[in-house]
């Protein structure tokens, strides 16, 4: 049985209780490195967010500290041309879904929203079969995420009201969640992908 949102956020709380500045760290690299250059940053967010996925996992796994930083460039150390690509696949196919109606593209949007996480549990794997995986996935789940990431609804307003100094909390609070979601999505053991080539 799968988790509601209130108890991703319960769970996600307890975690952030002992890796909170950390996980902050974390978050703020993302953003920084992600928005440093327009053009640069579009090839480097697919990587950048395998990274974060990475951590995050782990983060989220073994309930720790966050310390171990280098766990964001993984995504450039073992799967860089894979999360590039996906990434530039993922924005082309909801682009194009998009053109039909937005509703489309938003189911799109959702479909492949754990595709990072695949990559980042298996770095070996082509490009599309982690789109694939993470279609797989949610299939009969979008609306269970949309409803986790609703329910940060009030957060997101209150760091707006901050003039953004309130999403220095959300911002990892929310990412964990959803890592916290992957993981519940995906069973206790690792995805590990079986790839025929």
């Amino acid at each position: 049985m799968f988790m509601n949102s209130k108890a991703y956020r319960v769970k996600t709380w307890n975690q952030l209780k002992k890796s909170y500045w950390s996980v902050l760290i974390a978050c703020l690299i993302v953003l920084a490195v992600s928005g440093a250059s327009v053009p640069l940053a579009f090839l480097l967010v697919g990587p950048i967010l395998v990274g974060q996925s990475y951590y995050l996992i782990d983060v989220a796994e073994h309930e720790n500290e966050g310390k171990n930083f280098e766990l964001l460039i993984e995504g450039f150390k073992k799967s860089l041309v894979t999360s590039i690509v996906a990434n530039i696949l993922m924005g082309i196919f909801i682009f194009l879904w998009t053109l039909l109606l937005i509703i489309p593209g938003i189911i799109k949007i959702y479909a492949y929203s754990m595709t990072h996480y695949v990559i980042a549990e298996n770095p070996e794997i082509d490009f599309m079969d982690a789109i694939k995986k993470s279609e797989e996935m949610m299939k009969g789940h979008k609306f269970r995420l949309f409803k986790l990431q609703f329910s940060f609804i009030g957060w997101f307003i209150l760091g707006v009201l901050t003039f953004g100094v309130g999403f220095l909390f959300v911002y990892p609070y929310y990412s964990l969640a959803q890592a916290n979601f992957y993981i519940d999505l995906r069973g206790k053991k690792p995805l590990i992908i079986d790839v025929d080539y």
